[in-house]
């Protein structure tokens, strides 16, 4: 199975990651069509190839009007401590308890970035992964600032840039079709740098956060300034799905996406389009030790003697709640989900002394394990989690647009030994039926026998 490698050796943010994945091949019609209705929001999308250490690259640039314009990628502005607003910025304004900004710098709250992205026709995977995104900023934010989430307004990441970023760049992989997303090491610079706060230490609270949360493997280099932005962190935190490369693998496609800031060496980022192989003793990527071997680091047993191959490991993390209210487990079950669980929910037990309550359980990887985990003892009122390594036989996933009489549906395929099975997706099911002005039933139906 083909694997994505982020390679993050000179950081990541959110024109990067989308210039990677376009340049590894990407659908740029598919990312300027899910755009389109944000044309009125002041910026022009310019995609084209620039070079950097004399590689050829591609470039994302969300080209802002002056209204709009944040300073971004001005290198005097983020880190000359004597920098001041110079002729046509405007000054500035306060914010808040009387931060002062530099003018253009437009802020949206956690509610209005909702907003835009329901009024967006996304495929539900690119859906999913841009509002997981988001989720993710704004519980960094509000960590950094001391507000409750809905009561975030964006800063660094509110602005329409960064919305565009977010939205390209879940739209890129859900068009590549990966599965897996490795990213092995996210390298941080070091230093100070200027956000509309103030001059703050990097790597920024929102990044901090953002790893703490998820498990994001982050390196902190020698290279003085902010390599890796909140929503560039936030962008490979939710698309990850491991942090650990097989021994050995083909490459089947490099791409690689220019940054803007004028650091040396330049940022590029990489992605690979990677395939396992055969590790030369038997076992490929992904498989368990052979019997008598030690446990792998990632905790996975050993098989024992005449078992058959796993399909992948798994932690399920469990514990039981008796004394919280039914809007704070809604609450947990979503944070959860933002920071990396594959699965959660709820079922109803009684406990000790005939109490009702409720047994929380969690699937996720390694690299989620200890933040979901975190989150579940800072939220819940829950005093122990149990845990257990598991193995799973799993079908191979992949995605296809199913055309019906009624409109084009999308559908999971799974398939496994000779098996095929395919699913309609709901979001996309129900927008076709309210479109079609017919049932749900009709679609389904008529998507899952096309497929």
């Amino acid at each position: 199975m083909s694997a994505l490698f982020w390679d993050c050796q000179t950081g990541i943010s959110g024109d990067m990651a989308v210039a990677s994945l376009l340049d590894l091949g990407a659908s740029e019609e598919a990312v300027r069509a899910a755009l389109a209705p944000l044309a009125g929001e002041g910026f022009e999308l310019r995609i084209g190839r620039v070079e950097k250490a004399g590689l050829d690259c591609c470039d994302f640039d969300v080209v802002l009007d002056e209204e709009h314009d944040g300073h971004d990628h001005d290198m005097a502005y983020l880190y000359d401590p004597e920098w001041t607003p110079g002729e046509g910025s405007g000054g500035a304004h306060a914010h808040g308890g009387g931060h002062a900004h530099a003018r253009g710098h437009h802020h949206r709250s956690y509610a209005q970035v909702q907003e835009v992205l329901a009024s967006l026709d996304l495929t539900p995977r690119a859906r999913s992964l841009a509002e997981k995104t988001f989720r993710l900023l704004a519980q960094a934010e509000s960590q950094a600032h001391g507000v409750p989430v809905d009561e975030v307004h964006f800063h660094e990441v509110g602005a329409i840039d960064a919305i565009v970023d977010v939205v390209a760049a879940a739209v890129c992989l859900d068009s590549l079709g990966v599965e897996k997303v490795i990213v092995p090491r996210v390298v941080e610079g070091t230093g100070m740098v200027r956000c509309q706060h103030g001059v703050i230490p990097v790597p920024v609270p929102a990044v901090l956060n953002i790893a703490a949360a998820t498990g994001l493997p982050l390196s902190v280099g020698s290279r003085q300034g902010e390599l890796v932005t909140p929503t560039g962190a936030a962008i490979a935190a939710v698309a990850m799905t491991s942090t650990s490369l097989p021994e050995r693998f083909s490459v089947k496609a490099c791409g690689m996406g220019a940054g803007k800031r004028d650091y040396d060496p330049p940022s590029i980022l990489r992605a690979l389009l990677i395939e396992e192989m055969d590790s030369g003793d038997g076992t490929a990527f992904g498989d368990a030790p052979a019997p008598g071997d030690a446990p792998s680091s990632s905790g996975a047993p050993a098989l024992a003697p005449g078992a058959s191959a796993p399909g992948d490991w798994i932690w399920k993390l469990e514990c039981n709640i008796d004394d919280s209210t039914g809007e704070i487990l809604g609450a947990v079950l979503e944070d959860l989900m933002a920071a990396g669980a594959r699965d959660a929910h709820f079922l109803p037990v009684f406990m000790k002394k005939n109490r009702p309550a409720y047994e929380l359980a969690i699937i996720c990887d390694d690299a989620h394990r200890e933040a979901l985990e975190r989150i579940v003892f800072a939220e819940t009122t829950t005093i122990g989690i149990r845990r257990q390594r598991m193995e799973r036989s799993v079908m191979e996933v992949s995605w296809r647009d199913v055309e019906t009489s009624y409109g084009t549906v999308r559908v999971k395929v799974c398939e496994r030994d000779g098996l095929l099975r395919a699913y309609p997706e709901y979001e996309s099911v129900l927008a076709v039926a309210r479109a079609a002005g017919t049932d749900f039933r009709t679609v389904y139906l008529a998507a899952a026998t096309s497929a």
